[in-house]
């Protein structure tokens, strides 16, 4: 993971306007107050496949992030939902930046 997405990550967090957990998380996507939401990449099957499965629904972004819980300084929290729309494009764009370098 590049350090403008993991800036990104930690930023919001340090704003407050990144909750983690698997339970507040879900209840941001079904309230719909997720502008998006991000995962582990080593969550389980299962809870990418719950996760998948309420965005889809939800219509919103799930992205798979590595060590999420080491850039929002809680280790073992594979969940998180982003509530800021400015913050969700910052990761948005580190994204994309991610993507496109060689």
């Amino acid at each position: 993971m590049n350090s403008k997405l993991n800036s990104a990550i930690g930023f919001a967090m340090k704003a407050g306007r990144l909750k983690s957990g698997d339970y507040v998380t879900e209840k941001l996507i079904r309230a719909k107050g997720a502008k998006i939401a991000l995962i582990d990449t080593t969550a389980s099957d299962n809870t990418k496949d719950k996760y998948r499965d309420m965005c889809t629904y939800n219509s919103t972004e799930l992205v798979e992030v590595e060590a999420l819980g080491r850039w929002i300084g809680k280790p073992g929290r594979m969940v998180a939902a982003v509530t800021d729309e400015a913050f969700a494009q910052m990761i948005r764009r580190a994204l994309t930046q991610e993507t496109t370098q060689p």
